[in-house]
């Protein structure tokens, strides 16, 4: 896949967002409303998300939209992957979550594959707080979006990763241990289907 750019900072208001990511999937699979317009409005009227603004409603709306978007080029694929959002299992819904996470931003994508890829490959379980942050540092001192981050957003970034490898139980925060997920079979093949290896290898299986 081609790797989604720019750094994007908004991860830490958006966040990882696995209900609405599903309520949002089921609208489109179940009720047809399967442009942004349509969606905002019904997420209005109706605010599953019980947030107090509209504002937050079309923001997180908008987001949860366009990472269901981003799970593939490919117009049936990606119907398959989102009905797996809106139906799938807990393990598929949060697996496919932390998949369309990585496609849609680039700070995901690379922490995944760089970060936490190369510790299952070196078969190296522990990743320390440190670690992340010179991930993060890293970012910041090649890219001129992430220069531009402060110490407090930093902190957000580092803290909304670790969250979404503990939700997706790849992670234990108190341990600092990773553990290999038993990769859904039918998400494997999604990913292969997209070419996304690397993607794969974040997963821990092998390319």
């Amino acid at each position: 896949m081609g790797i989604p750019a720019p750094y994007r900072g908004s991860i830490t208001r958006e966040q990882w967002l696995i209900n609405e990511t599903r309520t949002v999937a089921r609208l489109i699979c179940d009720e047809g409303l399967i442009t942004p317009q349509r969606l905002v409005e019904r997420v209005i009227l109706t605010n599953p998300f019980q947030y107090p603004t509209e504002r937050e409603q079309k923001s997180i709306t908008r987001a949860c939209f366009r990472r269901l978007q981003a799970l593939s080029e490919d117009a049936d694929l990606r119907a398959r992957l989102i009905d797996l959002v809106a139906h799938g299992t807990a393990d598929q819904l949060r697996q496919t979550n932390l998949y369309a996470m990585m496609r849609d931003n680039r700070i995901v994508w690379d922490f995944m594959t760089c970060v936490v890829a190369h510790k299952f490959a070196s078969l190296d379980p522990a990743l320390r707080k440190h670690e992340i942050v010179s991930f993060l540092e890293g970012l910041r001192a090649q890219d001129v979006r992430a220069a531009r981050w402060s110490e407090a957003t930093m902190n957000k970034i580092r803290q909304v990763l670790t969250c979404c490898l503990e939700q997706c139980g790849i992670y234990d925060r108190k341990t600092e241990l990773l553990t290999v997920p038993l990769l859904d079979f039918e998400l494997e093949c999604a990913m292969r289907t997209n070419g996304d290896d690397d993607a794969l290898a974040a997963f821990g299986v092998a390319r």
